[in-house]
């Protein structure tokens, strides 16, 4: 394989991946939970992997250019709707944070099809970080209730994993999510304006 099919082939795996880890969330058993945990750790790190390639080689295409933040969207989207499922997470936060991924990605589209490129916000990275923030402490506590060997660390779990600190996590998750899809909209409106 070429160095340049190699962003976009991390790019399909991810894709790939999210059933894989889906599917091991609902057998719901110990070892499930940490394949899972490392199955989305692989895909967290060929995100970065990807984009590090393509931005080291200046390697750079359209499909890469669509598809790298629409298998992240996949990849957020399904698990959110999955610790929903599990009991993580509330349904109207689950729908805010889709809801704005969605949008967002029609957006791209259409600025694609005008021949623009999107600004992004510095604080794009921080609604990552607190999303990858709750998804692994979800993940951690399972690995934690699930394991004898680790039961060591539930008194510790039980304070910093309580559902309290779920809810506050992806409420903040939502609240960060929603913020962000607006500042994209305001910093790219000069897109619909140019239509005129």
């Amino acid at each position: 394989m070429k160095v340049s099919h190699i962003p976009n082939a991390l790019t399909l795996l991810r894709v790939v991946l999210t059933p894989v880890f889906l599917y091991l969330l609902y057998l719901g058993t110990p070892d499930a939970y940490v394949m899972s945990f490392f199955v989305f750790l692989f895909a967290s790190l060929s995100d970065w992997a990807d984009g590090s390639i393509a931005r080291k080689y200046g390697y750079s295409s359209e499909f890469g250019q669509f598809m790298d933040p629409l298998a992240d969207k996949v990849l957020v989207i399904s698990t959110f709707l999955a610790f929903w499922l599990m009991g993580f997470a509330e349904l109207w936060m689950v729908l805010i944070v889709i809801f704005r991924d969605v949008l967002i990605t029609l957006f791209r589209s259409y600025m694609k099809r005008r021949g623009k490129s999107m600004r992004t916000s510095g604080i794009a990275k921080a609604k990552t970080t607190i999303q990858m923030i709750f998804i692994y402490t979800v993940l951690s506590y399972l690995l934690i209730e699930n394991f004898r060997w680790l039961s060591v660390l539930r008194p510790v779990a039980d304070i910093l994993f309580s559902h309290q600190v779920f809810w506050v996590l992806m409420l903040l998750t939502a609240m960060l999510t929603f913020y962000t899809g607006i500042l994209y909209f305001f910093e790219n409106k000069h897109v619909f304006n140019d239509g005129k």
